[in-house]
């Protein structure tokens, strides 16, 4: 743990000053996002959150971590994602390119590092579920799955921070328990205490008083190591987790965009298509502020985490937490599905109040 500690102090101290240092770079290379029918913030926010988390990450972890194990690759990876992200914030590419793009670098992750899920655990309650030659394919599009989820949950301040910092801490512990995992709870660590100075900037705590978003660069990798993490933590040599349990620490940034995919398909639209129908758009709409739906979003999703934590704890079958998940996976959808009759409920009720 001390080794795990020092790493992520050193990667957060370095993302403290590489945001300082992009500031004024932002600007220059048009990394900045501007207000449009869908943003509604006020003037240029420079969109270097994510960049300054991976300079730290990536810093301390090249000076005083090794390369094996499939972690040069994941830092290879990461780096080519990044660089996609920044090169989209800037220039806009479309959703195809940055698609595909996903997919080689998913592609390059899995099949490069050799690690890729292996089962999907006794789901069923009839065995385990062994992937065989699918694992490498479920890895891939597990890859592509978390990084659009976490990019996708990036639309009020602190949100994706609050949501990666669940996570993150989440397999921090697991990984702590487990034995044979430290390099991987140095990984987890170092990036949820390298989110720290963003955090700070992005809801404007002292000494930040400007805003700073965490851009498509930082969200798209945040989501890309989760998955790395998370499949790492399945291995069955060095396991930490099972894959059921993978659900519930992650549950909100999967929940809404699985959700909203599914109404847009439903609708007829294309499921990449952006709008204003995610979860923390219903709790603006329903007259809350940013602040207070970041904070109802965030215990909700300590909630669901700590679900899957103590089910992990105490091994419950792991059919039940399926069960469980889909259950309340269903009642999300629902409650998205009708929110404006809720909305008008809500609304009629303090209205009277």
């Amino acid at each position: 743990m001390e080794s795990a500690g020092f790493l992520a102090l050193f990667a957060g101290l370095i993302a403290y000053f590489s945001l300082m240092a992009l500031k004024p770079v932002a600007a220059r290379i048009r990394l900045l996002d501007l207000p449009d029918h869908r943003k509604v913030h006020i003037g240029a926010v420079p969109l270097i959150g994510g960049l300054s988390v991976f300079i730290g990450l990536f810093a301390a972890w090249m000076i005083s971590m090794p390369l094996t194990g499939g972690y040069g690759i994941y830092l290879l990876a990461s780096l080519l994602l990044v660089v996609l992200g920044a090169v989209d914030d800037a220039l806009h590419v479309s959703a195809r390119f940055r698609l595909w793009s996903q997919v080689a670098l998913g592609a390059l992750l899995t099949y490069g590092s050799g690690v890729s899920l292996v089962d999907l655990g006794n789901l069923l309650g009839m065995g385990v579920i062994e992937l065989g030659w699918l694992g490498p394919l479920v890895t891939i599009a597990a890859v592509i799955g978390a990084t659009n989820a976490f990019n996708m949950v990036d639309g009020i301040d602190g949100l994706a921070g609050s949501m990666s910092l669940v996570t993150l801490l989440s397999l921090s512990l697991l990984f702590l328990l487990a034995p044979g995992n430290q390099l991987a709870l140095a990984l987890a660590f170092s990036i949820a205490i390298a989110l720290l100075p963003y955090m700070a900037a992005n809801l404007r705590i002292p000494p930040f008083r400007k805003r700073i978003f965490m851009g498509d660069a930082g969200s798209m990798f945040i989501g890309f190591s989760i998955v790395w993490l998370l499949v790492k933590g399945t291995q069955p040599e060095t396991q930490a987790l099972r894959p059921v349990t993978t659900l519930w620490i992650i549950a909100i940034p999967l929940m809404d965009m699985v959700a909203i995919m599914m109404r847009r398909a439903r609708k007829g639209q294309s499921v990449m298509k952006p709008d204003r129908e995610h979860l923390h758009h219903i709790f603006q709409r329903a007259g809350f502020t940013d602040r207070q739906a970041l904070v109802v979003i965030t215990l909700v999703s300590l909630i669901f985490a700590g679900t899957g934590l103590v089910g992990e704890y105490f091994q419950v079958p792991e059919w039940l937490m399926l069960t469980l998940f889909v259950v309340a996976f269903a009642a999300y959808d629902w409650v998205l599905s009708h929110a404006w009759r809720l909305l008008v409920l809500f609304r009629k009720r303090k209205a009277v109040t």
